[in-house]
């Protein structure tokens, strides 16, 4: 669905296909613009150019392909499409100098882009033939705009650690509980005459850590489809009280000393979402804190209705270690390989949370709780209809 500032119902009309899309009316003849015009067209990178106010004037092929799904209307929200290993990505970068960063789609965690950026100027549209024109050219030149170039690097030597921080994540998280299912099985399968407290210890850790790999395989999922673009959940009535004390249920049948308390609205209304991916973002989180916190420590998951902004919303509070600023806008992203602390050891559940959520049309946070400890969450729109 293409978003144009300020375009007609012709332009709008314009098949996306076109080699060269243009987002507002055409650059006069000799400017910036139209000069870029012949030489974009030709690049294999996607490439995009922008006005002084961050709306995309133009793309290329290569860009309107990558985007067709949902093209880009500013720098903003192209930015905001991607994540940088350094967690950059999302900064406004209007006005400031070239610079270059690596990014990886949000929804694709194992494609990799080199984005650069590059300001340009435009000098005086008039008679470049003048004389006094020509004297004055550079004193007249005011910055109009940034290019945008984007190239894939999935590939790229240079990128071997982040491809394979990934890798890292899911065979971190898949050794410990195929490591305890394995040893538990085999000490059952080799020692028949186990006591009945040993066989009930053993049973409970193989119970505990197959529902673990039953949510990394859940989580897994999700991300397969994210990399084939076909996450689509339903959009029914879901009670999230019923899906938080399930989730709230399932987790203390893993860790029965977890201390997981509900507070809030006792009949909150219910949400547009699915149920399916409503829990699994429940249980996410929850789990996120029971991992962040010590087993003496109290976990409060809080539904709170906001009529203002029409939704419910859910936090889950801990009192584990906080987040330094940079940090927090990482919560939700796959640990990079250089994540130290609470990060380091969030797998990919937050991950998990905030693409389930966005494609329920919600929305994510996490911030530092003023006492100590961090809140994360999510909230969906209520359904006014039920």
């Amino acid at each position: 669905m293409l978003e144009q500032h300020g375009a007609s119902p012709a332009e709008t009309a314009q098949p996306l296909g076109a080699r060269t899309t243009e987002l507002d009316r055409s650059p006069p003849p000799g400017t910036a613009l139209a000069g870029l015009r012949a030489v974009i067209d030709r690049l294999p990178e996607a490439v995009l150019v922008t006005a002084a106010d961050g709306a995309v004037r133009l793309t290329n092929g290569a860009a309107d392909r990558l985007f067709a799904d949902r093209p880009v209307r500013d720098d903003a929200d192209l930015l905001s499409r991607f994540e940088d290993v350094e967690g950059a990505a999302r900064r406004p970068i209007r006005g400031e100098p070239s610079r270059r960063l690596t990014v990886r789609p949000r929804d694709q965690p194992n494609t990799w882009f080199a984005l650069d950026r590059v300001p340009f100027d435009e000098l005086s549209p008039s008679d470049p033939a003048d004389p006094a024109v020509s004297a004055g050219a550079a004193s007249s030149a005011e910055p109009v705009g940034s290019v945008f170039v984007l190239r894939d690097v999935s590939n790229s030597r240079d990128l071997r650690a982040e491809r394979e921080a990934f890798l890292a994540v899911l065979s971190h998280e898949l050794r410990t509980p195929l490591t305890t299912i394995y040893a538990g099985s085999s000490v059952l399968a080799r020692k028949p005459q186990l006591s009945p407290p040993a066989t009930r210890t053993l049973a409970l850790d193989i119970s505990s850590e197959a529902a673990r790999l039953y949510d990394l395989v859940e989580n897994l999922l999700v991300i397969a489809r994210l990399e084939r673009r076909i996450l689509d959940p339903l959009d029914e009535p879901v009670d999230i009280r019923r899906t938080v004390d399930s989730a709230i249920r399932s987790t203390r049948e893993r860790f029965p000393d977890a201390r997981i308390v509900r507070e809030g609205e006792r009949r909150p209304p219910v949400v547009h979402g699915d149920a399916t991916y409503v829990e699994q973002a429940c249980r996410n989180l929850i789990l996120s804190a029971v991992q962040a916190s010590a087993s003496d420590e109290e976990i409060v998951v809080r539904i709170d209705l906001d009529e203002d902004r029409g939704e419910v919303a859910v936090r889950v509070l801990d009192r584990g270690p906080a987040l330094a600023a940079d940090d927090l806008l990482l919560a939700f992203n796959l640990p990079a390989a250089s994540a130290i602390g609470r990060l380091a050891g969030s797998g990919m559940g937050p991950f998990v949370v905030r693409h389930a959520v966005e494609a329920m049309n919600g929305r994510t946070w996490a911030q530092n709780r003023e006492d100590g400890g961090l809140e994360m969450g999510f909230a969906l729109r209520t359904d006014e209809a039920a």
